[in-house]
């Protein structure tokens, strides 16, 4: 009898699941946040659902100021992170998923600039925008913005997170902030949406360092088994809770 449960054990621990362990956006809400000690947001319940269909892996998350993720990437401290957006410059430190869902960015901004119906940028020189750190320009707003911040026609503030950039514009220390159209802002009443801006996709952005030998099997589990969710229309059925 003996044998027989040291023998089950020996296979289990043999077969036990690999831990894939991703760092996300700790104040990116409903998307990815930090609630207490407990990681949610949209991308958190896809990755989750797409993980639960990989048995061999066990994903874990790990939230965080997202310059903060980026640098853990760029390291190779983790896996991969989740969810930038695609960008050129990114491809010198991180290797794209598959595309996992697509987000729009829109204007935040109080009712009187709202109502005014400006044409973006244009018509936003001269105003200051707050921005999340380490969120890529062009990204957001398009290559446009980017150099009209460069050149400094709009001034830009940079928050740490969703709460910081919203605080800003009710204390009047920023006129408009950019982010995507789900962003939670029932603490902000002031604060309204305008004018959408762009469609982007996130993905999840896997380490170019060799510090994990079972990275490319999982890239290609992750990218196989997120198409088919897509195709499926269970991707969509996640998202629909948060709209």
């Amino acid at each position: 009898m003996k044998k027989i449960i040291i023998g089950t054990l020996v296979a289990t621990s043999m077969f036990a699941a690999q831990v894939v362990e991703l760092a996300c956006d700790k104040g990116y809400a409903p998307y990815s946040y930090k609630d207490g000690k407990v990681t949610k947001g949209v991308y958190v319940d896809v990755i989750k659902a797409v993980f639960d269909k990989i048995p061999e892996y066990d994903v874990k998350f790990k939230p965080m100021a997202w310059k903060k993720a980026i640098k853990q990437v760029q390291k190779g401290k983790v896996i991969g992170f989740f969810p930038p957006y695609f960008n050129k410059e990114r491809e010198a430190w991180t290797k794209f998923s598959e595309p996992i869902l697509s987000e729009t960015t829109v204007i935040y901004a109080k009712e009187k600039l709202i109502n005014k119906k400006l044409k973006f940028p244009e018509d936003y020189i001269g105003l200051t925008v707050c921005i999340n750190r380490g969120f890529t320009l062009s990204g957001l707003g398009g290559d446009k913005f980017a150099k009209m911040i460069d050149s400094g026609s709009i001034d830009i503030k940079w928050g740490n997170d969703n709460k910081m950039c919203l605080n800003q514009l009710k204390k009047n220390k920023a006129d408009f902030y950019i982010n995507d159209r789900l962003i939670d802002t029932k603490k902000f009443p002031s604060i309204k949406r305008g004018t959408k801006i762009k469609n982007n996709d996130g993905y999840i952005g896997f380490t170019l360092k060799d510090n994990f030998p079972n990275k490319n099997d999982v890239i290609s589990k992750f990218n196989e088994t997120i198409i088919k969710m897509k195709k499926d229309g269970e991707v969509d059925s996640i998202l629909k809770k948060y709209q």
